[in-house]
């Protein structure tokens, strides 16, 4: 069987008009018909797009075997298939965007936890090092410095997973 007997046979099967191909694949209704007579064969992209549309394997198509397409309830479980793959997919997002709010609260009480703390270490200096007076000196030349940095590489991670996610929602 040929490419354009088996377009011609799926497109008669699905219940489709040749006009109606045609619109789904973007090309014009005589491209479809040049495709069934065998004056013309469809370009990758379209068997591509066919195959989807028939619910057929692109070997199928091109190839010279007779393999029957999909039937009804194999179409029905790709579809429950896909269906549950976006579930899984939102299901990933929700948890990604969770833990982003986790991560900027997190952050955010753990960054004012080390300024509350550099400020209470300030009131026990009786000289500092820096220009920045007591609590400049607490704050950037003691180990108050490493969890300064850390909690706000935690919010900043925070931010970004949630910029990331409420952004590119449905978009995956």
């Amino acid at each position: 069987m040929t490419i354009g007997a088996k377009i011609a046979a799926c497109r008669k099967r699905a219940g489709m008009s040749q006009e109606k191909l045609a619109n789904e694949l973007n090309i014009s209704r005589q491209a479809v018909s040049r495709w069934e007579t065998g004056e013309a064969v469809p370009d990758t992209e379209k068997v591509i797009q066919l195959s989807r549309i028939f619910h057929v394997t692109t070997d199928y198509l091109l190839l010279d075997i007779d393999e029957a397409p999909q039937s009804a309830a194999s179409a029905e479980n790709n579809r429950e298939t896909e269906q549950r793959a976006a579930e899984k997919r939102m299901k990933r997002q929700s948890m990604r965007m969770h833990f982003g709010w986790f991560l900027l609260i997190f952050g955010i009480i753990s960054l004012n936890a080390t300024l509350v703390g550099a400020g209470l270490y300030a009131q026990t200096l009786t000289e500092w090092r820096t220009n920045l007076g007591r609590y400049g000196t607490a704050l950037f030349d003691s180990w108050i410095l490493a969890l300064f940095i850390v909690s706000a590489a935690l919010t900043l991670c925070g931010i970004l997973i949630l910029i990331r996610e409420y952004i590119f929602i449905g978009k995956e």
